[in-house]
């Protein structure tokens, strides 16, 4: 189950919104004024993201494994804060921030048949806002968002309200959009997992599935894009530092295939790492040896994207631990 369902941010998360969720923003009297006084903080329950809302407004809030919601609806029904934050498997291009917001805010708002967007763009801080229209409970809308992409996530603001008095309303709520932030250590602590064998542990996304292989363990993403391969091999005698390149080459050929040699270094941690080519695929490993065992790391994304995933997989490598447990 899933918020967002978008295509482009998180390669197609699972499932729809939790309708019950929006059901907060259920009609009012449309002449009440709407209270946008008296600003108290919020902090989701799992610590993702906190931010500012009106004292008087009704909130709900939930999870799922890798995506984090918030909603808010002021005492009239007919004006709305949603604040969201969910894991990204890569960075994003402008051109892919440009087209894929306005798919999440349409799923994060219920999509509205009547949902027009009327400006995407990304600005020079690199936060990407988007402008709309919709009806909601007969009342017409208008709404802005800003979403930004950073610390393994896409996370940001929706508000909304009645296009009448929108432009006074929209000043009003601005300092409550502001107020948002982003939590980078419960992303890392709430959307990844261990897993380990004798002589290594990783992290990796909750999401993403792994089964056992022969030599070790093989993840994928939910997106398929990305797969992570963890091997671990006995060594019969110590190698040397030529050696070890030649033994991690042969051993990554073993356990993905027919793979090109891009290069090779010593890293300052005393591990090796390897840059791979194979087809459309690029290889980022790591291999190193330990407790009489040859302990390697692949992990293989589109080639295309590799500097897009590097984020991602530098943090995961940075949990990397080896040595027999």
């Amino acid at each position: 189950m899933s918020f967002s369902n978008s295509t482009a941010i998180r390669n197609q998360p699972r499932g729809a919104i939790i309708i019950g969720l929006l059901l907060i923003v259920l009609a009012g009297c449309v002449n009440t004024p709407i209270d946008t006084g008296n600003p108290v903080v919020f902090k989701h329950r799992i610590g993702i993201f906190e931010l500012q809302v009106p004292k008087s407004w009704k909130q709900a809030q939930d999870q799922v494994e890798t995506e984090a919601l918030a909603a808010f609806s002021d005492t009239t029904g007919n004006s709305e804060i949603i604040g969201y934050a969910g894991l990204l498997e890569h960075t994003l291009t402008k051109d892919e921030g440009v087209q894929a917001v306005p798919g999440l805010i349409k799923n994060l708002l219920n999509a509205p048949q009547d949902l027009t967007i009327t400006d995407s763009q990304q600005r020079s801080d690199g936060a990407f806002t988007v402008s709309m229209s919709f009806t909601r409970n007969n009342v017409k809308r208008s709404g802005q968002a800003i979403f930004r992409e950073g610390d393994l996530a896409l996370s940001g603001v929706i508000v909304s309200g009645p296009t009448a008095n929108w432009s006074a309303l929209a000043t009003a709520l601005q300092p409550y959009i502001d107020s948002f932030k982003l939590y980078p250590d419960f992303v890392q602590g709430t959307y990844f997992t261990p897993i380990e064998d004798t002589h290594y542990a990783l992290v990796i996304p909750i999401d993403a599935t792994h089964q056992k292989t022969a030599s070790g363990q093989q993840v994928k993403s939910r997106s398929g894009d990305l797969t992570i391969t963890l091997a671990q091999q006995p060594l019969s005698a110590p190698l040397d530092a030529q050696a070890l390149p030649d033994a991690a080459l042969q051993r990554a050929r073993q356990v993905i295939g027919s793979l090109t040699s891009v290069s090779n270094e010593p890293l300052p941690d005393g591990r090796l790492k390897l840059t791979l080519n194979q087809g459309n695929k690029r290889v980022i490993g790591y291999a190193e040896q330990k407790d009489a065992m040859l302990i390697t790391v692949f992990f293989s994304v589109p080639a295309a994207q590799a500097e897009a995933y590097q984020p991602l997989i530098d943090f995961m490598y940075s949990t990397l631990v080896t040595g027999q447990s």
